[in-house]
């Protein structure tokens, strides 16, 4: 039998008021300075400062280096944190560590900066806070200064009464000035030049080549829309820009039409090269292809309508990134990989598709697949009243190349896994 205390409090009571009292003694508290300003330099402030980074028109509204700067948000920050709308990475949890360009806090961190605001967002003690983060550029190239770049040949009017445009330009051959010899690319970063760009799909062309149409053959550069990056390729993998080539954009200008809207636009692209005297030689030429299906039709009303598509590759393949692009009643996207021994791998899942961000996911490590693997391409659209960027619920809706229609492409980056013959050279194709 436990002995009472004074008042009558047996000396168990007395323990446990104790312990609830040490319990509610206030811990430290966190400040902006020793605890949230790492986390920002670390995941925000390459966009979230003046100049930050412009990510294909997708820029910051806001700097988040000061304590001056982040206080007037500091509940709007926990409110995107803490639903992971902040910072934008949309691939599942299950490839967490799979891909180079990863964004995303900890579910620690998360915490961290909910708690800070929820304990008065104080700033602390300046001597507590990290060194500033220096950036060599404001508004600078993401995929680093290009060793060249080239222009639409000249600005063209986006006019007041545009909402949907598509527009093709193509500059003249490049110059013996502009580009003396064949070279492997090493980056390539399509940049709008103005706010009514959604997006541009880049190629390059040879005078006097067609292809078993009769057409013009093309070849593929790349592209941008809202939230896309540059793409820089790792050592030994390159795409060919050949000695005379034309730069072909084809442009999608995007707008509000009305009076005083129209703007002009001369967009460009920046290319860097690898240096064949100091660079490991190039083994592996990339092709970007499409996963695609264009005969689709999304009932009125159908909130998870399921298209899908598939590419075969007949050799060893080396997968480099993977690109989702589908438009406003997007919902989801995934990409499976069946193999010729009959098993299956999801190479990414998009649970939650954001138009606004349509982003390359890139592998740290290329993803190597066997002979005869399939490649399934599966996406889901909402074309309900629930979704809150459907321009309209009540049609069918199919493919199209206005923002208010849709699409289905699966982009898909890859090469050969069996290396060039070391003869091959850029000169050699």
């Amino acid at each position: 039998m436990f002995k009472k205390c004074m008042g009558g409090m047996s000396v168990l009571s007395a323990l446990v008021m104790i312990g609830a009292v040490a319990d509610a003694a206030p811990k430290e508290r966190l400040t902006f300075t020793k605890d949230i300003m790492p986390i920002f330099q670390e995941n925000c402030v390459r966009c979230h400062r003046a100049g930050g980074d412009n990510i294909s028109g997708m820029v910051a509204p806001m700097s988040l280096e000061t304590f001056q700067e982040v206080r007037p948000w500091a509940k709007a920050i926990a409110k995107v944190v803490s639903s992971k709308k902040m910072p934008p990475w949309f691939a599942d949890e299950k490839t967490h560590g799979v891909f180079s360009n990863e964004r995303g806090l900890t579910d620690q961190e998360i915490g961290v900066v909910v708690s800070w605001t929820q304990t008065g967002a104080v700033r602390g003690n300046p001597k507590d806070a990290p060194a500033p983060v220096i950036f060599q550029s404001s508004n600078g190239w993401l995929t680093g200064e290009p060793d060249l770049i080239v222009r639409m040949p000249e600005p063209y009017f986006v006019a007041d009464d545009v909402e949907d445009l598509y527009v093709d330009f193509v500059t003249e051959p490049l110059t013996d000035e502009q580009l003396p010899e064949t070279v492997w690319l090493r980056s390539i970063e399509w940049r709008g030049d103005s706010d009514v760009v959604h997006h541009i799909v880049g190629a390059a062309s040879i005078d006097g080549e067609k292809g078993e149409s009769g057409l013009p053959t093309r070849y593929s550069l790349g592209s941008i829309a809202p939230g896309e990056e540059g793409t820089n390729y790792p050592e030994g993998y390159g795409l060919l820009l050949r000695k005379g080539s034309r730069i072909h954009f084809n442009m999608h200008y995007h707008k509000e039409p009305g009076a005083g809207s129209g703007q002009f636009d001369q967009s460009m692209v920046g290319f860097r090269f690898w240096d064949k005297n100091k660079d490991p030689e190039i083994t592996h030429p990339v092709e970007r292809s499409k996963i695609m299906n264009t005969s689709f039709e999304i009932p009125p009303g159908q909130p998870n309508w399921e298209v899908g598509a598939s590419k075969t590759f007949n050799v060893g393949t080396t997968i480099l990134s993977l690109h989702p692009h589908m438009h406003m009643r997007g919902k989801d996207a995934e990409y499976i990989a069946f193999y010729p021994d009959g098993t299956q791998e999801t190479l990414v899942t998009v649970p939650n598709y954001d138009f606004n961000w349509q982003l390359d996911y890139f592998y740290n490590e290329p993803k190597r697949v066997p002979a005869g693997t399939r490649v399934e391409f599966t996406v889901h659209y909402d074309n309900s009243a629930d979704n809150e960027y459907n321009p309209d619920h009540t049609i069918p809706m199919g493919w199209g190349n206005p923002t208010t229609s849709e699409m289905m492409i699966g982009y898909i980056s890859y090469t050969n896994t069996e290396p060039l013959a070391p003869s091959e050279g850029p000169n050699d194709f």
